[in-house]
């Protein structure tokens, strides 16, 4: 028997990814209600960065997240 895949399509950059059961190549940031790929995950470990602020401001706004403080190199943070 073959496990059904769960493929997700990060919010912030577009790439397909699985995500569960027992493969997880993503992350839920539960504060921002977003799912990314590991790729952006792993990427922007110090912010996230200027190409995908846009995406993320949007993300926010349309869910009624208000904006967090940028961090100490003007990018938003990650979590």
């Amino acid at each position: 028997m073959t496990e059904q895949k769960f493929m997700f399509n990060c919010q912030l950059c577009g790439a397909s990814f699985q995500f569960g059961p027992h493969v997880y190549n993503g992350k839920h940031i539960a504060r921002y209600e977003l799912t990314v790929c590991s790729a952006c995950w792993s990427g922007n470990h110090d912010g996230w960065a200027p190409t995908l602020e846009t995406k993320f401001q949007e993300h926010l706004e349309a869910k009624g997240i208000a904006l967090p403080n940028r961090n100490s190199d003007g990018w938003y943070p990650r979590e």
